[in-house]
């Protein structure tokens, strides 16, 4: 069993999920994050139907809708729940994107209508890339952390060298401050903080007694050559089985090369089975 708990597949205005800057200039290099494959005919077609046969190729059982709504990146949560309504079995899980910005209003509206009114099991906030940017732990956010926690959602919370002008947005002491701050709130590091893997790590021994957060390392861990790899292969078997989860992050990366990259580990066999299905399983009550 494989549950990839964070895709975006190619349907409606999910294809704007990594939607350019409008006037951003042309990149210098390739990004390392594209480096060694080439993609698939799903993001070079954006053909859902194509999408569903790579899952099967790839052996990926169902997969976590996950929205984005920051900056110039908008995805809509009705064409979320219009894809999880078309495939339960395979997408069982939605997230709501909710924009971190100026509209708060607008943002806990967005909220109460997406967890209470359309079923979705939490929602994502990007705040390296609202605009303007702000820090996870910049409390004009945390009236949005405090209604998911009061909706019971699960927060994806997008964290790395990716998201903000500069890596700082990423420093993890500020994601232990949310979780301290809201206890009850059950919080997804997406992208494990890279690239502050070690600091990450401390965090999650600190929050052993809160047991509030999850890390999701997704590509930053199983692209070959990335800082830190084997440091959360040692840290799940030994003490965070029951606190990774496993994704693709697709389009960032195909699913069949993404899962191959991630079992080429020396993860133990109970171990490498909680982290591609049954963490997450446990964690949004999807029965496998």
């Amino acid at each position: 069993m494989i549950i990839d708990a964070r895709v975006r597949p190619p349907y409606k205005s999910l294809q704007q999920v990594l939607a350019a800057a409008p006037g951003a200039p042309k990149p210098v290099k390739r990004s390392p994050l594209i480096s060694g494959y080439e993609r698939p005919q799903s993001m070079v077609q954006k053909s859902l139907e194509l999408f569903m046969a790579e899952m099967d190729e790839a052996g990926v059982d169902k997969g976590i809708l996950v929205g984005r709504q920051a900056g110039h990146r908008i995805v809509s949560n009705d064409d979320i729940a219009e894809l999880r309504d078309m495939y339960p079995d395979r997408f069982p899980v939605a997230i709501a994107g909710i924009n971190g910005s100026s509209d708060l209003a607008a943002a806990l509206e967005e909220i109460e209508r997406t967890i209470t009114g359309m079923r979705f099991k939490g929602i994502v906030v990007d705040p390296g890339w609202c605009v303007p940017p702000r820090y996870v732990d910049d409390k004009r956010i945390y009236p949005i952390y405090a209604r998911c926690a009061e909706l019971g959602g699960v927060l994806y919370l997008t964290c790395s060298l990716m998201q903000g002008p500069d890596i700082s947005y990423a420093e993890p002491f500020r994601i232990q401050r949310v979780a301290n701050d809201f206890p009850t709130l059950k919080i997804v590091v997406v992208h494990g903080a890279f690239p502050f893997t070690s600091e990450m790590l401390g965090v999650m021994i600190a929050n052993a007694a809160l047991g509030n957060l999850w890390v999701l390392p997704d590509f930053f861990q199983f692209i070959p050559g990335f800082a830190g790899a084997q440091d959360w292969v040692n840290a799940a078997n030994h003490y965070l089985s029951d606190r990774m989860l496993y994704a693709s992050s697709y389009p960032v990366r195909p699913l069949k090369q993404s899962v191959d990259e991630f079992e080429r580990f020396s993860y133990e066999q109970e171990v490498l089975e909680n982290l591609m299905a049954k963490n997450a399983a446990e964690l949004f009550g999807i029965t496998i």
